[in-house]
């Protein structure tokens, strides 16, 4: 290998370690692409066999250092919450908390985080904007006395049918009750005519939803007629409101 070889792959190595970082850190959720490009650059600056190895191993560990030490700094700037959930004890379905600046409740903020006061028909409003990124979220139902009993997370992914490819050999009870869905959310409201105009602006407004139930009731009992009544009943919720 000559010279110019090996100057040609170690600087180019870097260019790419420096852009595979970045794709690691400041631009995380691409980091399916960073990755790649990171293991590249390491590759090309190894082989550039002209250098030592202090040369070479001096600027991979740096930036393998400053991509560890972000990764907690990162965690931190874009966690929401801690957010905590508290859900009337007999209440079971869907829950629908719509964030609408000029319209409903305000948030309520205490020293445990971000609460949440679901009221008897699933639906809050709430006169705030919504902020996305990492879910650090709690659900409790709450009795008449205020005494919390905390809802396990769960995924639909985790149950066995007969279209799951690999079977989980710890398949949770299908009737116990837990938090379905948890942290999905959207928008609605928004209609855009031919000339690519928002039509009914003041109506755009994001949303997020969960389901407080047990497996089993996800599609007996919630399926497509109790999302339609629901639906009506958010809709005529949100149009008092409005």
């Amino acid at each position: 290998m000559t010279e110019k070889t090996s100057n040609i792959l170690y600087y180019g190595g870097l260019i790419l370690l420096a852009i595979g970082a970045f794709g690691l850190t400041f631009a995380a959720f691409f980091a399916i692409i960073g990755l790649p490009v990171f293991i590249v650059g390491l590759i090309l600056v190894l082989v550039s066999l002209k250098k030592t190895w202090k040369q070479r191993l001096i600027p991979i560990g740096l930036f393998i250092l400053g991509i560890v030490a972000f990764w907690p700094i990162w965690t931190q700037i874009n966690t929401v919450g801690p957010e905590v959930f508290l859900i009337p004890e007999e209440y079971r379905g869907r829950v629908n908390i719509i964030f609408k600046e000029g319209c409903g409740q305000d948030l309520t903020k205490t020293e445990e985080g971000l609460v949440y006061n679901i009221p008897d028909n699933g639906i809050l409003i709430l006169d705030a904007e919504q902020e996305f990124g990492i879910i650090e979220h709690t659900y409790y139902l709450v009795d008449n006395d205020g005494n919390r009993t905390e809802l396990p997370k769960m995924d639909v992914r985790d149950f066995n049918e007969e279209w799951t490819t690999e079977k989980n050999p710890n398949e949770p009870s299908r009737d116990k009750l837990g938090v379905f869905h948890w942290g999905r959310s959207g928008s609605q409201g928004e209609n855009i005519d031919q000339e690519g105009n928002v039509t009914n602006e003041n109506e755009l407004h994001t949303f997020s939803e969960f389901y407080v139930s047990t497996y089993n009731d996800l599609t007996e009992r919630f399926g497509f007629k109790y999302e339609r009544e629901f639906d009506k009943i958010r809709d005529k919720e949100f149009e008092k409101c409005k």
